[in-house]
């Protein structure tokens, strides 16, 4: 049987260079954060984001990572076109063959922005846009976005910036999981030279207390006959990802992303700034072990895992193969060269 492989590094970075949005999505933990201004007042400075992303490169190029192979999604919850240092991190991108991939709710492409996006466009992969809400009434209730505003810019950049439009990649959904009409998706395929499509059945349980329609609390209690015993997140995601807080410090994942939720006597993998990229991973990577353990152990009982509906069950009939299969794509042809 193959085994599940460990990268020494992490060949992807999520970034939370800022704490602010210009929407109140309500699937989103920054809606409820965003009530506290020493919260969105909290933001990498230009000086963190360069020792953060050298640091990183100066590993890429040590495990021999072919360029233009490793990604920085320098958003957590944030929008990244708020980040007043987003020109620092696709400079940086540019520098070191790393590409940047982007999600908005689309309202901030002014021309600054797009002036940036465009001068290093050739870093660039992918662009999502993010729409929740078919109607204008809606999209207000379910985002606090105008949808003018958002036609707006979305027709700014078709026709003064054609090149960043053809890399959007517009989701529209709904609270309901219902996919939209045709002649919904259409009002964007109209504003667009990229993509749009609508999505039903979108929203997933998270890591949470539950509010009964995003997240639901669960039910399951860990024992030495049931037991996490890997991860349903994207097969593979949490050991190729490392996810970054405003603060520097890691997360296991997406669904971990917020000091507030996890304060540090619950949850320590040491800090970017002062342990290094290196440090924290190798911390995450004790735990990723412990998570994807086949054999039960007492530290299983405490696993962070253990409230999350993504959580990889061995009773429920979890196993490896697809997690196998992702990393011996990821790793060993995307990646061949990784030094040990």
């Amino acid at each position: 049987m193959q085994q599940l492989l460990y990268s020494p590094i992490p060949l992807c970075l999520a970034i939370e260079p800022i704490n602010l949005c210009n929407a109140q999505c309500f699937c989103c933990p920054y809606t409820e954060f965003a009530m506290d201004k020493t919260f969105t007042k909290e933001k990498m400075s230009k000086e963190q984001l360069t020792q953060l992303i050298e640091d990183w490169a100066s590993l890429l190029k040590k495990y021999n990572i072919r360029p233009w192979s490793a990604a920085i999604l320098p958003w957590r919850y944030s929008d990244p076109l708020l980040n007043p240092n987003l020109e620092t991190v696709l400079q940086l991108a540019d520098k070191h063959k790393i590409t940047i991939s982007l999600t908005t709710n689309a309202i901030s492409f002014g021309k600054r922005q797009c002036d940036i996006l465009q001068k290093y466009i050739h870093t660039l992969t992918k662009m999502y846009i993010s729409v929740i809400g078919f109607t204008e009434q809606e999209i207000w209730e379910q985002m606090k976005v105008k949808r003018d505003k958002v036609f707006q810019s979305l027709e700014f950049v078709r026709d003064n910036y054609p090149a960043i439009s053809k890399l959007m990649k517009i989701a529209i959904k709904n609270r309901s999981q219902k996919v939209p009409s045709d002649s919904t998706v259409q009002e964007y395929r109209e504003r667009t030279l990229g993509k749009a499509t609508g999505k039903g059945s979108w929203m997933s349980n998270r890591l949470g207390k539950g509010d009964d329609v995003w997240t639901k609390p669960s039910n399951w209690k860990p024992s030495e006959k049931s037991f996490v015993n890997g991860c349903g997140l994207t097969p593979g995601k949490i050991l190729n990802r490392l996810e970054i807080m405003v603060s520097g410090r890691a997360a296991l994942c997406c669904d971990m992303s917020y000091d507030r939720n996890f304060p540090k006597e619950k949850w320590d993998m040491g800090s970017v700034f002062e342990i290094g990229i290196a440090g924290v991973w190798k911390n995450l990577t004790k735990y990723h072990k412990l998570i994807y353990d086949q054999e039960f152990s007492k530290e299983k009982l405490n696993l962070i895992c253990n409230n999350c509906d993504r959580a990889g069950i061995n009773s429920l009939g979890w196993t490896l193969n697809k997690t196998i299969e992702h990393q011996t794509f990821r790793q060993m042809k995307k990646f061949p060269k990784i030094k040990t």
